[in-house]
């Protein structure tokens, strides 16, 4: 904790972003984008980086914002480079994201109830990481 990891190539970054967006392999999530299993693998492999229009297209898939993929993407061609590393979530803080997205397939009431017991649960926790965020 409270360690900054290292920087990743963008190769690292997309094949741990798959996989904590819940895909068992990088063929399997490039069907669900509607991409070329090997052009997923000529990025994790840093032959090819994704254009634009890719990173618009898998960004939200992935549980990312086009901005995060773009920076870690193109680090080299910014005029800044970020002054905090990007946070690394759990693969089920991804999951959950997708899970009660608008756009999920999960039913409007479920994901509300979902939503609901989450927050049971999570509330005699939050104490806890209020005091440990202030310390």
């Amino acid at each position: 904790m409270g360690q900054d990891r290292a920087p990743v190539g963008f190769g690292v970054y997309i094949r741990d972003a798959i996989q904590a967006a819940g895909f068992v392999t990088p063929t399997q999530f490039a069907r669900e984008v509607g991409t070329d299993p090997s052009v997923v693998l000529r990025w994790i492999s840093e032959e090819q980086r994704p254009t634009i229009r890719s990173i618009d297209r898998i960004a939200p898939v992935l549980g990312k914002t086009i901005n995060e993929m773009v920076m870690a993407a193109y680090p080299d061609r910014l005029s800044h480079q970020p002054t905090t590393p990007t946070a690394y979530l759990h693969p089920l803080a991804y999951e959950l994201g997708r899970m009660l997205a608008d756009d999920s397939p999960i039913p409007a009431a479920e994901r509300q109830a979902l939503a609901s017991v989450l927050e049971r649960m999570l509330q005699p926790y939050r104490r806890d990481m209020r005091r440990r965020r202030s310390a």
